[in-house]
């Protein structure tokens, strides 16, 4: 073959292999890449039912213990027993509930929406008697068309955000088949969790240094622990939060106050804003059109609330995460300065994880002998 020809279709092989390299390397940059990081996004979604199945397990723990030390019985029947009555418990309670939540979120849906009428025409009539004042004041047309124009999106947001605020609640029992299947394949999962731990403990923990395996173990526990108590300090802290607010509701005579102290029970899972969001516009709503008694009332009644968290989240906190109150205090200052919201869950959690590695031992404890001079 002739010298030049070969060198020419080397170059070309050479050039095709880079074109084609670059243009892989352009349809991965633009395709596959944010394909990946979108699947890798929700690989944590993929995995939530089981990530309740280990918490379920964890907390069921001690029962499935007593069912196999009194009942003397295998540890998956024992783990069924216990699945039962767990499931059966929240079914009775959420029956007793809903029958009459349900009741109450339709007449509440009705109300909402005269009430939106209500607000309309409120907010119409403030534009007209605005516009009447500035009439009789000489106030230049182009501020009049300015306040007019500000009322008129008012009004619009208004209509927006109790349009979403219903939207969002019944969009809620739209999603209510998918839950039930995640937690339908999170109890199987339970299940299995449960009944296998120590053979999945094995298979976990073989390929470690025997060293290794106790201070993991220990970690584990620790962590695990502290997770299943932060929860349970959450429920406590919502479920006072419910009943605070249905009982007060209740002494204030408002209608539909189950629904309304479970929805402010939820709102407290919120930092900073919680139950305020839905109490604060609601009481200056009701003061600015004459209902002084039950505005001033949900006042009190949301300062009593907020009152009451203040002085016992610390010390529940504390108390479910094995922590001191003033730790956790610090924890959740530090944490809201540093990373907001998020940051206020993060920073008792990340106390506990360092108190949890100092207990496993991969953190040296202060020696004793050591003194402050």
């Amino acid at each position: 073959m002739d010298p030049t020809l070969q060198k020419n279709i080397i170059f070309l092989v050479r050039l095709s292999i880079i074109t084609v390299g670059l243009l892989a390397g352009y349809l991965a940059l633009y395709y596959v890449v944010p394909y990946f990081f979108q699947v890798l996004l929700r690989v944590p979604v993929f995995f939530i039912p089981f990530f309740l199945a280990f918490i379920l397990a964890w907390l069921i723990e001690p029962l499935v213990r007593s069912f196999q030390k009194r009942f003397r019985v295998s540890r998956g029947t024992s783990v069924l027993f216990s699945l039962t009555v767990l499931w059966g418990s929240i079914a009775l309670f959420f029956f007793v509930l809903l029958s009459r939540l349900v009741r109450e979120l339709m007449q509440l849906y009705r109300t909402f929406t005269q009430t939106s009428n209500t607000i309309n025409q409120t907010l119409l009539a403030l534009s007209t008697n605005l516009s009447n004042f500035c009439d009789q004041l000489s106030i230049p047309p182009q501020i009049i068309e300015s306040l007019r124009l500000y009322m008129g999106s008012v009004l619009i947001k208004v209509q927006f955000l109790i349009q979403e605020s219903l939207n969002a609640v019944f969009n809620f029992f739209g999603v209510l088949p998918e839950v039930v299947i995640i937690f339908f394949i999170a109890t199987l999962a339970t299940f299995f969790f449960s009944r296998d731990r120590e053979l999945i403990g094995r298979l976990l923990f073989n390929w470690m240094a025997p060293g290794w395996r106790i201070k993991v173990r220990g970690l584990i526990r620790e962590v695990g622990g502290a997770l299943v108590g932060f929860i349970r300090a959450q429920a406590i802290l919502v479920s006072m939060t419910a009943v605070l607010s249905g009982v007060g509701l209740i002494i204030l005579k408002v209608n539909y106050a189950l629904s309304l102290g479970l929805l402010t029970g939820l709102l407290d899972l919120l930092p900073l804003v919680g139950p305020g969001l839905l109490l604060v516009p609601w009481s200056l709503w009701l003061l600015a059109t004459g209902n002084l008694s039950l505005g001033c009332g949900l006042l009190v009644l949301y300062a009593i609330i907020v009152l009451v968290r203040q002085m016992l989240e610390p010390k529940i906190v504390a108390d479910s995460l094995g922590l001191h109150p003033l730790a956790v205090l610090i924890g959740l200052y530090v944490g809201l300065q540093a990373g907001g919201i998020v940051g206020m869950f993060l920073g008792p959690l990340l106390l506990v994880l360092l108190q949890s590695l100092q207990r496993a031992g991969m953190i040296p404890h202060i020696p004793k002998n050591w003194e402050i001079r």
